[in-house]
């Protein structure tokens, strides 16, 4: 193993399968030892290789397109510990919280609630609300702006606020 020289390929003559088979293996590592989670730096290399395979024309003409494969795999990492905190802080507020209410809607619901939004919006309100995506994980998801993912959603809650409100006014005028 002292023997052991890096590879280097041009980017001319390579593909992304060949990358793959180079490095992979070793960004695999080094993102474990930064996030400290195999799975999560496995994840967040093969992300990396499919949005190279699907960028492989421009990729192709970089320099060093293992290192955009590496900067979008320790790009993924980050945002995943970002997500994971800001879901740790939310829970804790949420959890010092008197509780408001003691009816928790059930999914069924939240789907209901959900169906009565066009298509677009109703994608990406479940994303936000009930996967908890990121508005840019959103966008990415969808191959749509980040501005398009907070205007669906910006709507999608007007929408979903006039039908509840809608269902509250028919409930008192019940009374």
């Amino acid at each position: 193993m002292d023997n052991v020289e890096p590879v280097t390929v041009s980017s001319a003559s390579t593909d992304v399968s060949t990358l793959f088979n180079l490095h992979y293996a070793r960004l695999v590592r080094s993102l474990t030892v930064i996030c400290g989670n195999s799975e999560e730096a496995a994840d967040a290399v093969q992300e990396a290789f499919v949005k190279a395979h699907l960028k492989w024309r421009k990729i192709g003409t970089y320099d060093d397109p293992v290192g955009w494969i590496r900067r979008v795999a320790i790009n993924k990492v980050r945002d995943g510990h970002r997500s994971r905190v800001r879901r740790e802080r939310i829970v804790d507020r949420l959890s010092t919280l008197p509780n408001v209410t003691s009816e928790i809607p059930e999914i069924d619901e939240v789907a209901g609630l959900l169906a009565t939004l066009p298509k677009q919006q109703r994608a990406v309100a479940a994303m936000f609300y009930v996967e908890q995506m990121s508005v840019l994980e959103i966008a990415a998801a969808l191959e749509i702006s980040d501005g398009a993912v907070k205007f669906h959603l910006h709507q999608a809650r007007e929408k979903l606020r006039a039908h509840i409100e809608a269902a509250r006014a028919n409930e008192e005028s019940d009374r």
